[in-house]
């Protein structure tokens, strides 16, 4: 390679480095079944969050100096990554339950961090959610608001599936997610429908959460509540579009967090709790699935050692 060639592989920033991410087998996990998985925690922030936060960045009003959102801890830390190479000030709300790494991680780019009351309503004054709100109004900020943009879906839409295809040469059967906002199942989702609609997407997330309710009706009279962090909701987001999804399945905490290990201990992928979700979910699908079984891992065990681990 010559050295004009070495020179074309530097990117203008960190930001420019999000996405290509490997897709791998889980050989040994699902030994005998052809299941693969992207490794989204392998972005430059540490998580999927990365490409919708460029994304809806890339989108802001001219002019924009303050940014602002409510998460769970990755969008906060894209954000704050993101905000710190173009010189922006940063506001993160996370819930109580957020990880001290992940809470760590957003200040470390930074940012100023709120841990806000976990188990209260959205609409509360006290929640994540209305905290983020109301700084964005008091300081005339630009709140993201990732569980009600259409930028969500889109950002993956356009990017994460795109690539996602490519790397499989578009021999996808089902795509399994975990669900959060939504906004990856449902952005990833439509675009593979788009192109075959024989794939078959499957949500996947905690016992008593709202989604599978909204997909398939079946509804839940428990109150919702987990310890994994980023999937699953007491109410559906905005920006998740049911329409684009068949099925979804529930997943107990504790069989999450074991596959969680399990990736770690059996394939060399540590990967987050949502992973663990979505793998957990993945085995228990495999008795009526037959053909290629596609995943993303959004983000990275390193961000839950002390709670998960």
């Amino acid at each position: 390679m010559s050295a004009s060639e070495h020179l074309s592989q530097v990117r203008g920033s960190v930001l420019d480095a999000i996405g290509n991410t490997p897709v791998v087998r889980l050989g040994r996990l699902f030994d005998g079944h052809d299941v693969a998985a992207k490794l989204e925690f392998m972005n430059p922030g540490g998580s999927i969050k990365d490409r919708m936060v460029r994304y809806m960045l890339r989108h802001r009003a001219a002019g924009v100096t303050h940014v602002v959102e409510s998460s769970s801890g990755n969008t906060g830390a894209a954000l704050a990554m993101a905000a710190a190479v173009l010189g922006l000030k940063c506001d993160v709300t996370v819930p109580d339950r957020t990880s001290a790494e992940k809470i760590k991680r957003i200040e470390a780019y930074g940012a100023e961090v709120h841990v806000c009351v976990a188990d209260v309503p959205e609409s509360n004054e006290r929640s994540y959610y209305s905290v983020a709100q109301r700084i964005a109004a008091e300081h005339g900020a630009l709140h993201l608001d990732q569980y009600n943009s259409e930028l969500n879906r889109q950002a993956h839409y356009t990017d994460t599936a795109p690539e996602l295809w490519f790397q499989l040469d578009g021999r996808i059967d089902y795509f399994v997610c975990g669900v959060g906002s939504g906004g990856t199942i449902s952005g990833i989702g439509r675009f593979l429908k788009d192109r075959n609609p024989d794939i078959t997407v499957i949500g996947v997330e905690p016992l008593h959460s709202a989604y599978r309710e909204a997909v398939t009706g079946a509804g839940c009279d428990t109150e919702f509540g987990t310890v994994i962090e980023g999937v699953g909701k007491r109410r559906p987001c905005a920006v998740f579009d049911p329409s684009v999804v068949d099925d979804v399945i529930q997943v107990p905490d504790d069989a999450a967090i074991d596959y969680a290990r399990r990736l770690a201990r059996e394939e060399g992928i540590l990967a987050g709790g949502s992973s663990g979700c979505v793998a957990a979910g993945i085995a228990q699908l495999l008795p009526r699935l037959s053909g290629r079984i596609v995943t993303v891992f959004p983000d990275s065990g390193v961000n839950y050692l002390t709670k998960y681990f």
